[in-house]
């Protein structure tokens, strides 16, 4: 199973690697008056992170508001 588990990791460690490879064409980001110039696999690792970032923070609001929730259920 661990042989399985290390090919697999291998294989997604090879295709990022070609993305990032086929994927380092300069792009413009313009966002509002901001302008930005970065290559796309850049871009492209800086908006995963931001979305795990932000969909760790609602996963983490939704959790917190939940509990709130079931807290006020309980009292008489």
């Amino acid at each position: 199973m661990d042989k399985l588990l290390l090919a697999v990791k291998l294989i997604i460690t090879a295709l990022v690697l070609i993305l990032f490879v086929q994927n380092i064409a300069v792009v413009e980001v313009r966002f509002l008056t901001w302008s930005l110039s970065l290559p796309l696999a850049l871009l492209l690792v800086v908006i995963y992170l931001l979305g795990m970032v932000s969909g760790r923070s609602l996963m983490g609001l939704v959790r917190r508001l939940g509990r709130r929730g079931e807290g006020h259920e309980k009292r008489p």
